[in-house]
């Protein structure tokens, strides 16, 4: 079964007017998540752990150049 776990969250972009160029970009995550399906139904989030705790992945995001 395919889960997807859904974090609520933030996007913040730093952008230098001067250069007209993108500095950085970091993602804020809060604490609102939701679990489904691959076909949308709502999942129990115990499916997503494992010894009792929850599997993390980092949010990882490519910095723009």
């Amino acid at each position: 079964m395919i889960i997807n776990k859904i974090t609520t969250g933030y996007v913040v972009q730093s952008f230098d007017t001067e250069t007209r160029k993108f500095l950085g970009q970091d993602f804020i995550a809060s604490n609102e998540v939701n679990y489904e399906t691959e076909n949308g139904e709502p999942a129990d989030e115990e499916l997503f752990e494992k010894d009792g705790k929850e599997i993390y992945l980092p949010y990882n995001m490519e910095q723009p150049e």
